[in-house]
This record gives C-alpha cells, structure tokens and sequence, in this order.
C-alpha cells in the first residue's frame, strides 16, 4: 500500500474511496464497518422488521460498492450513501405494497437495472469496456442537455436524488420536476439512439 505507517481506519472517506476504485478491498471492508450502524439507523426509520433491515442494508452496501464510481466527490459520500439506503427501503415497501396500492411500483433504480441487465454467460472483459463507454456517452450527452433538463437529470440519474429532494433543492414543484426529468430522459434517449447511429 502507497501510504506506509497509515492505517486505512485513519483516511479519509475521499482516500478510502480512491482505494476502493483501485479494487482494495480492505477500502469497502474499512467503508461498510464506519457506516453500517449509521445506515442501518436511517433504514429502520423507513422499515420495521429487523431480518427486512438487516437485508436491505446488505443490498445498499452492494448497490453502493457496485456504483462506486459514479459517486460525485462534490457530496458527502455519507449524503450519497444514506440516499441509496432510503431508496432501496422504499423499493421494498414498494414491492410489499405491490397490490395494495395502484400507484406505480418499478422505481428508477429498478428500470435502470432491467435497461443494464445484459445476459453474458461468460464474462468478457470487453463488456466492460463498453459498458464503460456507454456510462461516458451518458453523461457526455446528459452535460448537452439544455440547463433546466441538465440539472435535474444529473441529480436524478447520477446523484439519486429523489423527485421531493429536488424540488425542495432547486425550490420548485414537484410536478415541474417530474416533467423536467420525464423530457431529459425523452431526450436522452434520442441522443444515445443518434450517436449510435453516427458510430
């Protein structure tokens, strides 16, 4: 390791971060034992049952770790961590609620992961390659967005910011937000489609 005579407990979230996108794996161990009390906290407000807390802070460590490299560094990564943890108890009250309730159940996270699943029966590290340059092609053609679809888009695709934390952040309604982001996605996916073709 770079930094002789320093524990990883000592670092700092930014260092142990770095660390972790390098593949240390001691980095998430030092990561998850600093925030699992913390999420497991902020979870139990949303969820009752023990066992359903225990699982959903194990699924918003592995979501966390798994996206570890979109984290924007200008958050803290508590900030970012607490909004997945929030997010996946949701979805599973979600899930739970199913047919109770007619309002619409597949969250963000969820269509996100179905337009990413893509079958590969042996891994091939040139799909990473390209998933890679489908995520720079992403955000390349979110920055092209006009300013009003930019803000939101980048909040709610890369930030994970939900509907109701952007509308009390940028202090609009949160129709106005849902709209914004309905068309930045509408967009969005004529651009990709475009810059394919263009390929």
């Amino acid at each position: 390791m770079e930094k002789t005579g320093s524990k990883l407990t000592d670092m700092s979230d930014k260092e142990l971060i770095r660390l972790a996108l390098e593949q240390n794996q001691a980095a998430y161990i030092v990561l998850y034992t600093r925030y699992n009390i913390g999420v497991r906290n902020h979870i139990s407000r949303y969820i009752a049952q023990n066992e359903d807390i225990e699982d959903i802070m194990l699924e918003s460590f592995q979501k966390a770790f798994s996206q570890i490299a979109m984290y924007n560094p200008e958050y803290k990564f508590s900030t970012w961590l607490f909004r997945i943890a929030r997010n996946t108890a949701l979805d599973h009250l979600g899930r739970k609620d199913r047919e109770k309730s007619s309002l619409p159940t597949t969250s963000i996270s969820e269509q996100l992961s179905e337009v990413n699943e893509i079958p590969a029966p042996v891994h091939n590290p040139e799909e990473d390659i390209i998933k890679q340059q489908e995520y720079d092609k992403w955000i390349a053609n979110i920055d092209k967005l006009k300013d009003d679809y930019r803000t939101v888009a980048r909040m709610n695709l890369i930030d994970n910011f939900g509907y109701k934390e952007i509308a009390e952040t940028l202090d609009l309604p949160i129709n106005t937000v849902k709209t914004r982001i309905r068309r930045a996605k509408e967009q969005l996916l004529k651009m990709m489609n475009i810059s394919d073709e263009l390929q």
